[in-house]
């Protein structure tokens, strides 16, 4: 029994991503639109190894984003841990 051959669309809509990641969700679903324009435009599939050039770019705006949150929560978590000292040593 043989395999068929998995397209690069398919192996992009199954990577298993958590519900609560819009940000990475959507440059998935662009990736996906990306892929699909490309195949109607005539130009053939993507192939897989080629994914990571398309992919590279959304994901550093993606995981910049992330950082910066980070950072904001974490200035956000000291201010209340310093207010919360503040009020018990009153």
């Amino acid at each position: 029994m043989s395999e068929q051959p998995v397209s690069t669309a398919e192996v992009v809509a199954a990577w298993p991503l958590p519900p609560e990641a819009h940000l990475t969700d959507a440059v998935r679903r662009n990736l996906l639109a990306t892929l699909e324009a490309t195949l109607e435009g005539g130009y053939g599939e993507i192939p897989p190894e080629s994914l990571a050039h398309l992919a590279l770019g959304p994901m550093m705006i993606v995981l910049g984003r992330l950082e910066v949150d980070l950072a904001d929560a974490r200035t956000r978590i000291d201010e209340l841990e310093r207010a919360l000292r503040e009020r018990r040593t009153g």
